[in-house]
């Protein structure tokens, strides 16, 4: 972790899992070559989306989504007896991410770890990257994921790279997931996803 200063502020930036996390408030320099994937507006957002909870091994956590105003908020309460995690993901849908290379997600947190992930058609291996957020922010943070870092999982478990390689041109869906071996409430607010 380090800090660099800036013309416009301090910016604050953390490498983990080959992502890389900035303050709001500074320009990023590669926005011009950003695409907007999703921004959470249009009458049927909510109808793209879908949640799935540790319920379907047994587990007790809670967690769901809602879209208001151009945002979307991930929320409810991990139990780690029986589970621990809570999920949201797209419905499969053309994405269109030839000749892309990662992803750039605005958020506010709740100082817990998310992960972000992709998925190819209906496949249930999902590539996933970690992300950790701000307890109590002051402002949005971004934090910019490239595809060449997600590592393939299958019902939790790490698969071999070569044997489940990501191909971004197959990409039909992507999702949040919470499953940090905490116990408690979390809170997720996402204003947009843009790829770059």
């Amino acid at each position: 972790m380090f800090m660099k200063k800036t013309t416009a502020s301090y910016l604050l930036i953390f490498f983990a899992a080959g992502s890389v996390l900035w303050a709001e408030d500074t320009p990023n320099s590669n926005q011009q070559n950003q695409d907007s994937l999703e921004d959470f507006r249009g009458e049927d957002v909510e109808e793209n989306w879908m949640t799935v909870n540790d319920n379907v091994m047994g587990g007790r956590s809670k967690g769901g989504f809602s879209v208001k105003k151009g945002k979307l908020l991930f929320s409810g309460s991990t139990n780690t007896n029986g589970g621990g995690f809570s999920s949201i993901r797209m419905k499969p849908r053309e994405m269109d991410l030839a000749g892309k290379k990662g992803v750039v997600i605005r958020f506010k947190g709740d100082g817990r770890t998310y992960k972000f992930d992709v998925r190819m058609g209906r496949s249930s291996i999902a590539h996933r990257a970690d992300f950790k957020t701000e307890a109590n922010p002051k402002g949005w943070q971004t934090v910019q994921i490239p595809f060449a870092e997600l590592t393939a999982t299958w019902r939790g478990m790490r698969l071999p790279r070569e044997r489940s390689k990501l191909d971004v041109e197959k990409v039909s869906g992507m999702g949040f997931m919470i499953y940090d071996k905490k116990d408690g409430p979390f809170e997720l607010k996402v204003d947009w996803i843009k790829t770059y």
